[in-house]
Protein backbone atom coordinates (compact mmCIF):
# COMPACT_ATOMS: atom_id res chain seq x y z
CA UNK A 1 0.00 0.00 0.00
CA UNK A 2 1.48 3.31 -0.72
CA UNK A 3 1.32 6.60 1.47
CA UNK A 4 -0.21 9.40 0.66
CA UNK A 5 2.16 12.09 2.69
CA UNK A 6 -0.40 14.93 1.79
CA UNK A 7 -3.09 13.47 3.01
CA UNK A 8 -3.38 15.74 6.28
CA UNK A 9 -2.82 19.02 4.69
CA UNK A 10 -6.30 20.82 4.36
CA UNK A 11 -5.15 22.66 1.20
CA UNK A 12 -4.39 19.29 -0.72
CA UNK A 13 -7.87 17.80 1.29
CA UNK A 14 -9.97 20.71 -0.26
CA UNK A 15 -7.96 20.98 -3.42
CA UNK A 16 -9.13 16.88 -4.19
CA UNK A 17 -12.71 17.00 -2.63
CA UNK A 18 -13.40 19.92 -4.72
CA UNK A 19 -12.02 18.29 -8.08
CA UNK A 20 -14.28 15.07 -7.11
CA UNK A 21 -17.38 17.33 -6.36
CA UNK A 22 -17.16 19.43 -9.52
CA UNK A 23 -16.89 16.65 -11.78
CA UNK A 24 -19.81 15.22 -10.48
CA UNK A 25 -21.83 18.20 -10.50
CA UNK A 26 -20.78 18.80 -14.00
CA UNK A 27 -22.01 15.39 -15.11
CA UNK A 28 -25.62 15.80 -13.26
CA UNK A 29 -25.92 20.04 -15.07
CA UNK A 30 -25.18 18.42 -18.08
CA UNK A 31 -28.40 16.83 -18.29
CA UNK A 32 -29.84 20.12 -18.49
CA UNK A 33 -26.72 21.22 -20.87
CA UNK A 34 -25.56 23.73 -18.56
CA UNK A 35 -21.93 23.53 -16.95
CA UNK A 36 -21.35 24.23 -13.15
CA UNK A 37 -20.18 28.15 -14.35
CA UNK A 38 -23.16 28.88 -16.72
CA UNK A 39 -25.66 27.61 -13.87
CA UNK A 40 -23.80 29.41 -10.93
CA UNK A 41 -24.47 32.58 -13.53
CA UNK A 42 -27.56 32.20 -14.08
CA UNK A 43 -28.28 31.91 -10.55
CA UNK A 44 -26.81 35.42 -10.02
CA UNK A 45 -29.16 37.00 -12.51
CA UNK A 46 -32.50 35.88 -11.38
CA UNK A 47 -31.03 37.01 -7.84
CA UNK A 48 -30.28 40.17 -8.95
CA UNK A 49 -31.92 41.17 -12.39
CA UNK A 50 -30.27 44.20 -14.08
CA UNK A 51 -26.95 42.52 -13.32
CA UNK A 52 -23.68 43.41 -15.04
CA UNK A 53 -21.49 41.19 -16.75
CA UNK A 54 -18.30 42.95 -15.13
CA UNK A 55 -20.65 43.01 -11.59
CA UNK A 56 -20.96 38.47 -12.30
CA UNK A 57 -17.20 38.63 -13.22
CA UNK A 58 -16.21 40.76 -9.96
CA UNK A 59 -18.37 38.58 -7.42
CA UNK A 60 -17.35 35.04 -9.01
CA UNK A 61 -13.87 35.95 -10.09
CA UNK A 62 -14.92 35.59 -13.95
CA UNK A 63 -12.01 37.13 -16.15
CA UNK A 64 -14.03 39.01 -18.90
CA UNK A 65 -12.35 37.33 -21.84
CA UNK A 66 -13.79 33.83 -20.04
CA UNK A 67 -17.27 36.52 -18.81
CA UNK A 68 -18.34 37.49 -22.76
CA UNK A 69 -18.22 34.16 -24.54
CA UNK A 70 -20.47 33.02 -21.33
CA UNK A 71 -22.61 35.59 -21.25
CA UNK A 72 -23.42 35.21 -25.23
CA UNK A 73 -23.61 31.14 -25.05
CA UNK A 74 -26.58 31.68 -22.68
CA UNK A 75 -27.72 34.75 -24.91
CA UNK A 76 -27.74 32.21 -27.79
CA UNK A 77 -29.47 29.84 -26.25
CA UNK A 78 -32.24 32.93 -25.40
CA UNK A 79 -31.72 32.25 -21.14
CA UNK A 80 -30.78 35.56 -20.82
CA UNK A 81 -31.99 38.92 -22.13
CA UNK A 82 -29.72 41.85 -22.40
CA UNK A 83 -31.03 45.32 -21.13
CA UNK A 84 -28.77 48.68 -22.37
CA UNK A 85 -28.17 50.48 -18.69
CA UNK A 86 -26.22 53.07 -20.29
CA UNK A 87 -24.30 54.00 -23.23
CA UNK A 88 -21.78 51.21 -22.86
CA UNK A 89 -23.26 48.20 -20.20
CA UNK A 90 -26.32 45.98 -20.68
CA UNK A 91 -28.21 44.65 -17.80
CA UNK A 92 -28.58 41.35 -17.61
CA UNK A 93 -32.23 39.53 -16.83
CA UNK A 94 -33.29 35.68 -17.10
CA UNK A 95 -35.92 35.13 -20.34
CA UNK A 96 -39.08 32.62 -19.36
CA UNK A 97 -36.88 29.55 -20.87
CA UNK A 98 -34.18 31.14 -18.11
CA UNK A 99 -36.03 30.79 -15.15
CA UNK A 100 -36.96 27.16 -16.23
CA UNK A 101 -33.67 25.96 -16.83
CA UNK A 102 -32.53 28.10 -13.76
CA UNK A 103 -35.16 26.51 -11.28
CA UNK A 104 -33.99 22.83 -12.54
CA UNK A 105 -30.53 23.69 -12.53
CA UNK A 106 -31.17 25.13 -8.95
CA UNK A 107 -33.08 21.47 -7.90
CA UNK A 108 -30.31 19.60 -9.07
CA UNK A 109 -27.62 21.63 -7.06
CA UNK A 110 -29.56 21.75 -3.86
CA UNK A 111 -29.64 17.45 -4.28
CA UNK A 112 -26.44 17.48 -5.09
CA UNK A 113 -25.45 19.81 -2.10
CA UNK A 114 -27.76 17.33 0.23
CA UNK A 115 -26.72 14.04 -1.02
CA UNK A 116 -22.37 14.72 -1.90
CA UNK A 117 -21.40 17.05 0.26
CA UNK A 118 -23.69 17.82 3.43
CA UNK A 119 -25.10 14.33 2.86
CA UNK A 120 -21.32 12.91 3.90
CA UNK A 121 -20.69 14.81 6.72
CA UNK A 122 -22.39 13.69 10.41
CA UNK A 123 -25.11 16.24 11.25
CA UNK A 124 -24.23 16.78 14.22
CA UNK A 125 -20.71 18.64 12.75
CA UNK A 126 -22.91 20.33 9.63
CA UNK A 127 -23.00 23.08 11.18
CA UNK A 128 -19.71 23.35 12.00
CA UNK A 129 -18.36 22.11 8.90
CA UNK A 130 -20.39 25.10 6.49
CA UNK A 131 -19.30 27.81 9.21
CA UNK A 132 -15.71 27.00 8.68
CA UNK A 133 -15.84 26.61 4.85
CA UNK A 134 -17.20 30.29 5.02
CA UNK A 135 -14.87 31.53 7.42
CA UNK A 136 -11.76 30.37 5.46
CA UNK A 137 -13.49 31.52 1.89
CA UNK A 138 -13.81 35.33 3.70
CA UNK A 139 -10.73 34.88 5.18
CA UNK A 140 -9.55 34.41 1.64
CA UNK A 141 -11.30 37.10 -0.27
CA UNK A 142 -13.56 34.48 -2.43
CA UNK A 143 -16.65 35.53 -1.10
CA UNK A 144 -17.93 39.34 -1.86
CA UNK A 145 -20.16 40.59 0.56
CA UNK A 146 -20.60 43.63 -2.18
CA UNK A 147 -19.86 42.74 -5.90
CA UNK A 148 -19.69 46.28 -6.54
CA UNK A 149 -16.59 46.59 -4.64
CA UNK A 150 -13.29 45.26 -6.78
CA UNK A 151 -11.63 42.47 -4.87
CA UNK A 152 -8.44 41.01 -5.72
CA UNK A 153 -8.52 37.03 -5.38
CA UNK A 154 -5.53 34.92 -6.11
CA UNK A 155 -5.66 32.55 -8.54
CA UNK A 156 -5.38 28.52 -7.82
CA UNK A 157 -3.09 27.02 -10.48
Amino acid sequence: MIIDPLRDLPGYLLRRVSVDIMAKLSARLATLDLRPAEATVLMVIGANPGVTQSEIGRLLDIATANMTPLAARLAGRELIVRERVDGRSHGLKLSEAGRRLTHRARAIMDAFESAEILGRVPASQRAAFVSALRALASAQGAVASDARKPRKVPRIV
